[in-house]
């Protein structure tokens, strides 16, 4: 076995830290999809980076549904010291795609091109466990639709999302073989990240300066980043009145079981940007919740440790603000959002 060579001081650089988790065996694409989503719930298949990251996992599934959980950890709260909401996209992403797997037949790849999450309630603290549901709602040649509802420690519905895959052409699978065991794991001396306890408390940015005076000391590394994002990787750059920028590391630890970084956590990243220039824009001592965020996928990222940038920028200023972002990875777009924030109570 391999011990883990990470020392404390390296804990709070989760990204740069040996990656955990492997993407999914290939030839589960031999299988239904039905049969695809059953080996993952039942451990044929090894779990991938993000779940590892997050604590993500499947628990369920019918014909139709997938059930997805996380624990609410400490490492998944944002600035106001409650969840994040761009944690929903994290989660949300795994049940819309898990749906419409169950309705593919063998050998067939998709990507996709459309997930919005509405957030329905505020945000609870550390503890407890989300649970997504997902449902497909149709499939065809082309592309599958399905819906998620997300819900908190107290069975209350926190988000309910949407998402559009494009299904690729069928592959020919007769050449794949049985699903291989998963592969040993390093004799790790640390729990994965989201359980371990949080290095530093968490600075909630309500009261006093809770709106462009919070961003910018963030920026200057005044306020330290919130759990969410030392967990991600990401890193506010930039902010002005109405302006926001963001970057993430392309880095494995964010990848799905098909070895890309997962569309929530590009949600994510576009999350911040939008909700931050609509912070950016208002006035101090105003309160703001994030209402929702769409993001549509133009192209896939590769975990090649470069950074993901995502630019946040007001387009309608109101006390439903709007903000759209635009997400880049080595200077090419590979996303469009948009998030509206109600500024005031």
């Amino acid at each position: 076995m391999i011990s883990d060579r990470v020392s404390p001081q390296q804990e709070v650089d989760i990204p740069n830290e040996p990656v955990r988790g492997t993407m999914a065996d290939i030839n589960v694409l031999a299988l239904p999809g039905i049969e695809q989503v059953r080996a993952m719930r039942d451990g044929i298949l090894a779990l991938p980076p993000n779940a590892r990251l997050t604590g993500r996992r499947l628990v369920e599934t019918t014909d139709t549904s997938v059930v997805f959980t996380m624990p609410i950890s400490p490492w998944l709260l944002g600035p106001k010291g409650t969840m994040h909401p761009g944690v929903l996209t994290l989660l949300g992403d795994s049940a819309l795609t898990g749906a419409v797997i169950t309705a593919l037949p063998p050998g067939v790849l998709f990507v996709t091109a459309e997930l919005s999450m509405t957030f329905v309630a505020d945000m609870p603290s550390a503890g407890g466990e989300l649970v997504a549901t997902g449902h497909v709602v149709h499939v065809d040649g082309r592309h599958g639709l399905a819906t998620c509802e997300i819900r908190g420690p107290e069975d209350q519905l926190l988000g309910f999302g949407t998402s559009r895959v494009f299904l690729e052409r069928p592959m020919d699978v007769s050449g794949l073989g049985p699903i291989s065991p998963p592969p040993d794991e390093p004799a790790w001396l640390t729990p994965d990240p989201w359980a371990r306890p949080l290095d530093e408390p968490v600075v909630a940015a309500i009261g006093g300066p809770d709106g462009p005076a919070a961003l910018a000391e963030t920026a200057a590394g005044v306020r330290a980043r919130p759990p969410i994002d030392r967990l991600a990787g990401i890193s506010l750059l930039d902010t002005a009145k109405g302006e926001a920028t963001f970057s993430m590391k392309a880095s494995p630890w964010l990848t799905n079981e098909f070895g890309a970084v997962s569309g929530g956590m590009i949600a994510l990243l576009a999350k911040s940007a939008t909700a931050a220039a609509g912070q950016a824009g208002a006035r101090a001592g105003l309160a703001y919740r994030a209402l929702d965020v769409k993001v549509n996928f133009l192209r896939g990222v590769r975990p090649d440790g470069t950074d993901i940038v995502a630019k946040g920028k007001i387009t309608h200023r109101g006390r439903l603000t709007v903000a759209s972002a635009e997400v880049s990875h080595r200077g090419r777009l590979v996303a469009l959002a948009t998030g509206t924030t109600v500024l005031g109570k």
